[in-house]
C-alpha cells in the first residue's frame, strides 16, 4: 500500500463504508438468498448455505443466480418443503431442480440454470451431504472438531479446509462443485466459512471460530481490486489468500475477511471492471484511497465569490444556525477547502461548493477528507452544497460514497 495512505485511514474508511452499506449490498450478494431462506434446523441451515457458497461462480449474481435461489426458496416454501429433504430424496431434488419456476435474465425460467453445473451435479453434491449427514450429523462437528485440534497452528483453517475437502474427494465429489485440490484458492469454501462465523450481514452461527483466523475468499474481482486501491498484488492460488489476508490483517487483525464483502462488490457491480477504461471510479466508494483512481484536484487559492459566494451565503442563512463554528476557504496544505462546518455535538464537515453537482465536485471533497484526516488526525465528513442536482449523481454520492448533498434552491 502507498505510504500516502496510513492503515489507520484506510481502516476508517472501510469500516465507514461496510456500516454503511452492509445492508444496500445484500441485493448483489448470494448471501442475500442465503438469510432469506427459513431453515428447518442448523444441519438444513448449513447445508443450505454450502450449496449456495458452491454455486456461486462464473454466473451474473443480481441478474441469474440471486433470483434463482430466490425463485428455489420461494418454491420450496410453497410447497412445505425444506432443503434438507432434497438431500435425502433423490427423486424429489431432480423434480423441484428441473420445474422450479423464477423470474429472471430475460424473463420467467424454468429449473436451475448455470453455466457449468447441470442438475447430475446438484444430485451427486445432495449424495455427498447425505453421507456426511450419516456419518458425521453435521457439517459443524467436523469443523469443530478439526478447528480445535489446529489451534496451535500458524493459520487453523488452513487444516479445517483440506479436511473438508478430503471428505469431498473421499465421496465422490468432484469439479465443478466441489474442490479438490488444496493448491487452489478454496474461494468458495472461506466464502461458507465467512457466512457461518461473522455476524451480521453473514449468519453467525458457529462462534467456536475465531474471526481473526478467517481467511478471504479470493477470487479474479477481489484480487484485481487489492491490486488497483492499495498497490497489492496477490497471485490466484493459496499463497495468494494467505498473502491478501495477512494483508488484510494489518488493516484489522481481528477481522480481516469482514472487507471480503465490500471489497468483492467493488468488481461486481462492475466499479473496478477488467477493463480499466470502463470501470466507474466515481461511484466506487474507495475513491478516496484508491491508488489507481489517483484523482488531484487542482488547488485553489482564491475566495469564494460570483455565484459559489452566493450559494454560500444562501445555505447559511438556511442552514447556519445549525453551526457553531464556519470558516471558509480552508487551507489543507497545498490545497484549499470551500468550507469547514463545526456543529455543537463535534461534527465536522469539510464542503464544496459547486453551482451544479458534478463528478469532479465528489473527487474534490472525498480528497479534501483524507488532507484534513492527515492533518488533524480526526474526521470530517464530506459535504457538497450546490443549486443544481442530478438526481442518479446524487444517489451514488450519498449511497455510495455517504457525502452529504445539500440543495440551495435558486440562490
Amino acid at each position: 500500500m502507498h505510504s500516502s495512505i496510513s492503515y489507520t485511514y484506510v481502516f476508517y474508511v472501510l469500516n465507514e463504508v461496510f456500516d454503511r452499506l452492509k445492508q444496500v449490498y445484500l441485493d448483489t450478494s448470494v448471501l442475500g438468498p442465503v438469510r432469506l431462506y427459513s431453515a428447518l434446523d442448523d444441519v438444513d441451515q448449513e447445508f443450505w448455505t454450502l450449496f449456495c457458497a458452491l454455486v456461486d461462480f462464473q454466473m451474473p449474481v443480481v441478474d441469474i443466480l440471486n433470483p434463482m435461489l430466490r425463485g428455489l426458496v420461494t418454491w420450496m416454501e410453497e410447497r412445505n418443503l425444506k432443503f434438507i429433504h432434497l438431500i435425502w430424496d433423490e427423486g424429489l431434488a431432480r423434480k423441484i431442480f428441473s420445474s422450479f419456476r423464477w423470474v429472471g435474465g430475460r424473463g420467467v425460467n424454468v429449473g436451475f440454470t448455470h453455466r457449468f453445473v447441470k442438475i447430475d451435479d446438484v444430485v451427486l453434491l445432495f449424495r455427498i451431504f447425505k453421507k456426511i449427514i450419516d456419518e458425521y450429523a453435521s457439517l459443524k462437528s467436523i469443523v469443530m472438531s478439526t478447528y480445535e485440534e489446529s489451534l496451535d497452528r500458524e493459520e487453523p483453517m488452513e487444516n479445517v479446509l483440506s479436511t473438508l475437502v478430503s471428505i469431498f474427494r473421499s465421496y465422490g465429489g468432484k469439479p465443478p462443485l466441489t474442490p479438490i485440490k488444496t493448491s487452489s484458492t478454496l474461494k468458495r469454501l472461506n466464502l461458507f466459512m465467512r457466512w457461518m462465523v461473522r455476524p451480521y450481514p453473514d449468519l453467525g452461527l458457529w462462534n467456536f471460530i475465531d474471526k481473526r483466523h478467517l481467511l478471504i475468499s479470493l477470487d479474479e474481482g477481489l484480487q484485481r481490486v487489492l491490486s488497483r486501491a492499495f498497490s497489492f498484488k496477490v497471485s490466484l492460488n493459496w499463497r495468494g489468500v494467505l498473502e491478501a489476508t495477512n494483508f488484510l490483517r494489518k488493516i484489522d487483525p481481528s477481522d480481516p475477511a469482514k472487507y471480503d464483502y465490500l471489497l468483492s462488490r467493488i468488481s461486481i457491480m462492475g466499479y473496478c471492471a477488467k477493463d480499466i477504461s470502463r470501470s466507474k471510479c466515481y461511484l466506487c466508494p474507495l475513491i478516496g484511497i484508491c491508488e489507481t483512481s489517483k484523482f488531484k484536484p487542482a488547488p485553489k487559492t482564491k475566495a469564494l465569490r460570483g455565484r459559489e459566494q452566493r450559494i454560500f451565503e444562501d445555505f447559511l442563512k438556511s442552514y447556519g444556525h445549525a453551526f457553531d463554528d464556519v470558516k471558509t476557504e480552508y487551507p489543507l496544505g497545498n490545497y484549499t477547502a470551500d468550507a469547514l462546518l463545526h456543529k455543537p455535538n463535534c461534527e465536522t464537515f469539510i464542503v464544496e461548493v459547486e453551482e451544479e453537482l458534478n463528478y469532479n465536485a465528489i473527487g474534490q471533497v472525498i480528497v479534501y477528507q483524507y488532507l484534513y484526516f492527515r492533518t488533524h488526525g480526526k474526521i470530517a465528513k464530506p459535504a457538497i452544497i450546490c443549486s443544481k442536482i442530478r438526481r442518479d449523481i446524487k444517489e451514488a454520492c450519498e449511497t455510495e460514497q455517504g457525502i452529504k448533498i445539500i440543495e440551495v434552491k435558486n440562490p
